[in-house]
């Protein structure tokens, strides 16, 4: 078995034991979409593609969030208590750690995100009295765009926790959260035809998402073991 597949493997199992994230995860997971269902089914009209839409601009957000939630305690948890630097004397490179922590936080919070857009769909489906459509640019969003921001989301904030204090830490953990939102709705908004479901929007959607993960691996890259240990409160 692969060093990442034993430290994915470990934080995908602490996530799921931890009862407090799951709690808010879940909370997040439905109550977010029971809210949003209303304005999608009256913007919808009935329409499919527009419900699909909806669905799709709904759960990209609550993906990246959830990232955010599960991230929070993957990566600082260790800062913590002291135990980073028994992971650090281990002999697997710090991109490596970075990898697997990252994909261990990310398989919970796509779990969550694909709740929520279930949520969604059927809380749409009772408000409107019609079953939502599988639309298959939806099924292309939820299968590759949703879980590569979501990895993004986890590896650029996991990559600044490991490299950061506790105090910046706090502070930046907040404005990337919100800064990945607010990027999700304006490149939505910034496709021909406005918000909505479209080959044009997933694909631009998929680079963009593809290139934030890309950086946040060159970003943890150049973290150094030293600088960690410099940060451990």
């Amino acid at each position: 078995m692969s060093t990442f597949s034993v430290i994915a493997g470990r934080e995908m199992r602490l996530a799921l034991r931890n009862r407090s994230i799951l709690i808010t995860a879940i909370i997040f997971a439905v109550w977010f979409p029971v809210m949003s269902a209303v304005g999608i089914a009256a913007a919808a009209g009935g329409d499919a593609a527009a419900v699909a839409g909806g669905i799709a601009a709904i759960t990209l957000p609550v993906g990246v969030f959830m990232g955010y939630i599960f991230c929070a305690d993957a990566f600082l948890r260790e800062k913590r208590d002291g135990t980073i630097e028994t992971l650090l004397c281990a002999p697997v490179s710090l991109r490596r750690l970075w990898e697997g922590k990252a994909a261990g936080v990310a398989v919970p919070a796509y779990l969550m995100a694909l709740v929520s857009a279930a949520v969604t769909a059927a809380a749409v489906a009772g408000l409107t009295g019609a079953p939502v459509a599988v639309e298959p640019l939806l099924l292309v969003h939820l299968a590759i765009v949703v879980p590569v921001w979501i990895a993004a989301a986890a590896g650029l904030i996991g990559a600044a926790q490991l490299a950061l204090g506790m105090r910046e830490n706090q502070i930046l953990g907040f404005a990337l959260i919100f800064g990945f939102i607010f990027l999700v709705a304006g490149l939505q908004q910034a496709v021909p035809g406005g918000p909505g479901i479209s080959a044009a929007t997933e694909a631009l959607l998929a680079a963009i998402g593809a290139a934030l993960l890309a950086l946040a691996r060159f970003i943890a890259g150049k973290v150094t073991k030293e600088r960690i240990v410099r940060t451990i409160p």
